[in-house]
């Protein structure tokens, strides 16, 4: 971006560069406001309709970068961003900078650009600073990392984005929720979750006094999370859809699946809806599904927010034996507190001798 036209914010003074010089920016009461400044046209002087036409040739990347060169543009964005984009990206991750290569691809700068701040929301971001807040949650390995790589990919284009593990600034802050507010606005063909989730704090502080009720959620039609920790949670069911949610133990992991099946069990009892179509549990042991076939006999909770399909791949361990009704190879399974609960299993043991296929279906 040139240095012209942008503005910048030290020390609680905004300053404003024009033509090789800087101005300083001071409030102005509204009765104190010349009359003709306020019916005088903005430089900008196209019909919304036209101006939505032609950002709705913008890319994410062009998109950050308009945004970030003025009030009217970024106001602009905020307010039409459902219909900017849902521009199709074919890949999303988050990953932490180990050593990262960027070699041939585009490393995308993010500047900070002035953001109407409220007093309260920049006090609460100030004591979210002073507590060194997260923007992301990890396993306990990468903990002492300072940054996190966002990966985009379009059109075997790689676009890289790197935000700070902890702000540290309200800079920091403002470019963090303009690329969140930017990624809620995208979808996504795979998002893969490897290490490392966006803090669900975080998002919550940074768009604390959001009046445009925007979705705080990622479109993906596959989420491929691969589970090292329970620190994941809060973020999937609460800031992810998708069509299909899948779901692995991470390689040489110890997680223990017989302690943690309240948890696990909370994905599928509350991914329904609008959230995740299919979840999908791959190298599981089947104490989770046994887990899952107890719950739909004898639990007297409120199903209807289930996930419609859970799927379980190459799933090993004894299965739970149950009282059941079969009908061309399909098991049926009626709640034994309300019979309009009914779900249907099929197996598939021709894998391997060890591991078999499931799929429960929710009538």
């Amino acid at each position: 971006m040139s240095e012209d036209q942008k503005i910048i914010e030290h020390a609680g003074v905004k300053y404003y560069k024009e033509e090789g010089k800087w101005y300083r920016l001071f409030p102005i009461r509204e009765d104190k406001l010349p009359a003709d400044i306020k019916t005088k046209k903005s430089k900008v002087n196209l019909q919304p309709e036209s101006l939505l036409d032609i950002f709705k040739f913008l890319n994410f990347v062009q998109l950050l970068a308009v945004q970030q060169t003025s009030f009217y543009f970024k106001n602009f964005i905020d307010k039409y961003g459902k219909e900017l984009a849902r521009k199709k990206f074919e890949y999303l991750n988050l990953v932490p900078d180990t050593c990262f290569i960027f070699d041939g691809h585009e490393l995308v700068e993010l500047e900070p650009y002035d953001f109407q701040l409220s007093k309260q929301l920049e006090e609460k971001w100030k004591r979210g600073i002073e507590e060194s807040i997260p923007m992301f949650l990890t396993s306990t390995d990468f903990t002492d990392k300072e940054t996190v790589v966002c990966e985009l990919r379009q059109d075997y284009k790689l676009y890289y984005l790197n935000l700070p593990w902890i702000p540290k600034s309200i800079e920091d802050m403002k470019i963090a929720r303009s690329l969140l507010q930017l990624l809620f606005n995208c979808a996504f063909t795979t998002f893969e979750i490897d290490f490392t989730v966006i803090n669900p704090q975080m998002i919550q502080l940074l768009f604390d006094e959001d009046k445009t009720n925007m979705p705080l959620q990622i479109h993906s039609q596959e989420i491929d999370l691969i589970l090292y920790g329970n620190h994941v949670f809060d973020f999937v069911l609460n800031h992810l859809i998708s069509n299909e949610f899948r779901f692995s133990i991470g390689c040489g992991i110890e997680y223990d699946v017989e302690k943690n099946l309240d948890v696990l069990f909370k994905i599928v009892a509350n991914g329904g809806g609008s959230k995740f179509s299919t979840i999908t549990c791959s190298f599981m042991d089947s104490k989770f599904y046994n887990f899952i076939i107890e719950q739909i006999l004898e639990a007297s909770q409120d199903f209807s927010r289930m996930v419609k399909k859970i799927k379980f791949d190459y799933m090993r361990g004894p299965r739970i034996s149950t009282k059941r009704v079969e009908e061309a190879g399909v098991l049926i399974l009626v709640n034994k507190h309300d019979p309009l609960i009914i779900f249907f299993i099929s197996i598939n043991e021709n894998l391997s001798q060890d591991a078999v296929e499931v799929e429960i279906t929710r009538l």
